[in-house]
């Protein structure tokens, strides 16, 4: 056989030999066996390993808030970063997730300042005698110990936002409660002193009442956002009145007489109108404002009054004037002085069984018409009645008044009231 002979079935034999599942398995065990060599030859090597932002937390914190009404505030460092050495198969099960600094709060007895050292708890499996600590990012934590307290404190608002046209937002602001109640360490507490609610609605055209969340603000205007203080209320309930608007006229009624009526009047009232705010409803039933009466019977050619305006029920008076200035002038008529006799004055209703005898001789009085009216009455045209249904007396003098009558002349009025003398005596 020659050499290349040899060289084939060489090549022939370890191909079937690669071939072969005994192989394999050998290959397999070999190499399993250095890499159990390589880890056990590794995992005893002492290494170190940082870690950032391991979690501050406090033992007792929840006992220490029940028993003596304490609690932790102005906490200096909330992480802490540890450099840890320890062998590889340690370290590798430790992470920044399952370390926590400790903080024992036993010998933590009242309110004050604080520095205590914290403790490094590890994950089951891992012992403090394992691990060596080669770094920490500060030795103690800092913190203050406050006392708990409760405050009450009074829902105040503001509307910010606007109304639609012809509406009106009111003054004051509704609040269910009207005050709410706080709680959290005495240092954050103290600084609050209302919990304040904002309106800032636009284009409002009718009554607002929702639940709404508030804010905490100091004396100042200052929101105090303290995630230590607990509120009893998240929510109040708001309630803002929106009132229509409206322009309504200020006017009188006036009571024909003397001859006048409104249509030979001129009424001046100063203001003229005013602005009313209340309920769409109440506003939409209101025309105008009658600020009292004037019979135009009771003066001769002027009249000048001052009235106070009352606006209506549940209505407010925007522009603030309290009185208006009420002004009649009698138009193109005059007045005359006439003289109305004896014969001319009568009584009617006269008590059954009784006599009235008329004691008054002349009775003036006032009459008011246009210029040429007045030129054509006559004294024989004024008649003077008095009516007795209800004298107050069975005999003797009376003063009752009478109703003066110008006949022929619808034009004309007397002005002002008149009485007489009678004698009632039982017939």
């Amino acid at each position: 056989m020659n050499h290349k002979e040899n060289a084939e079935t060489k090549r022939i034999d370890w191909k079937n030999i690669t071939n072969t599942r005994t192989f394999w398995l050998v290959v397999s065990l070999l190499a399993a066996f250095l890499l159990w060599m390589y880890v056990t030859s590794t995992e005893g090597v002492q290494i170190d390993k940082t870690f950032s932002g391991v979690k501050v937390v406090f033992a007792g914190e929840e006992a220490l808030r029940e028993a003596s009404g304490l609690v932790i505030t102005e906490q200096d460092s909330t992480t802490v970063d540890l450099t840890l050495s320890g062998t590889r198969r340690v370290i590798s099960r430790l992470t920044s997730a399952n370390l926590t600094a400790q903080v024992d709060l036993s010998n933590v007895l009242s309110d004050g300042r604080y520095s205590i050292t914290y403790t490094i708890q590890y994950p089951n499996g891992v012992s403090a005698d394992d691990v060596t600590v080669v770094h920490r990012s500060t030795d103690v934590i800092n913190f203050y110990v406050d006392r708990l307290v409760t405050k009450t404190v009074e829902v105040e608002g503001e509307f910010t936002g606007s109304t639609a046209e012809g509406y009106l937002a009111a003054d004051t602001i509704w609040f269910d409660p009207l005050a709410v109640k706080i709680s959290g360490p005495r240092s954050a507490v103290s600084q609050v002193e209302r919990a304040f609610v904002s309106i800032t609605r636009q284009e409002v055209d009718k009554t607002l009442q929702y639940s709404t969340t508030y804010e905490l603000q100091d004396g100042d205007g200052n929101v105090i956002d303290d995630d230590s203080i607990i509120r009893e209320t998240e929510e109040v309930t708001v309630t803002l009145s929106v009132l229509a608007t409206k322009t309504v006229l200020l006017d009188v009624t006036i009571v024909d007489g003397g001859g006048a009526t409104r249509e030979n009047t001129q009424i001046d009232i100063k203001p003229a109108s005013i602005t009313l705010a209340g309920d769409a409803a109440t506003i939409d039933d209101v025309s105008k404002l009658i600020l009292g009466t004037i019979d135009l019977s009771d003066f001769a050619m002027d009249f000048t009054q001052t009235y106070t305006i009352v606006p209506p029920n549940d209505t407010e008076n925007l522009t603030g004037t309290t009185e208006a200035v009420v002004t009649v002038t009698i138009l193109g008529m005059s007045t005359k002085n006439f003289t109305i006799h004896h014969d001319n004055i009568s009584c009617v209703n006269v008590p059954e069984g009784s006599e009235a005898e008329v004691i008054t001789e002349d009775l003036t009085v006032t009459i008011r018409a246009p210029e040429e009216v007045l030129e054509q009455i006559q004294e024989n045209n004024l008649r003077a009645v008095a009516d007795l249904a209800n004298l107050n007396i069975a005999s003797g003098v009376a003063n009752p008044g009478v109703r003066i009558y110008i006949d022929g002349f619808p034009n004309a009025g007397v002005i002002g009231d008149y009485t007489v003398h009678i004698n009632l005596r039982s017939g």
